[in-house]
């Protein structure tokens, strides 16, 4: 099935234990109805992998390269 919903994403950054840091999202205020599968997040000319697993959102990374303040 084919279809856009609009949703929003809280973003937050991580560290390692390497020391290396990621930013980590999560999908909030979506449409109740959607169903669980995966999925593409798509903003900002990015497309990112993420699924809807037993009602809940697999938490995802984001590529380095992406500029949360350009995306927002």
């Amino acid at each position: 099935m084919d279809r856009e919903a609009a949703c929003e994403l809280i973003t937050w950054k991580e560290q390692a234990t390497s020391g290396r840091v990621y930013t980590r999202c999560r999908i909030v205020e979506e449409p109740s109805d959607l169903p669980e599968g995966p999925y593409t997040l798509s903003f900002a000319g990015h497309a990112i992998p993420t699924r809807k697993f037993d009602g809940c959102w697999m938490l995802s990374f984001l590529p380095p390269g992406i500029d949360l303040g350009q995306a927002a």
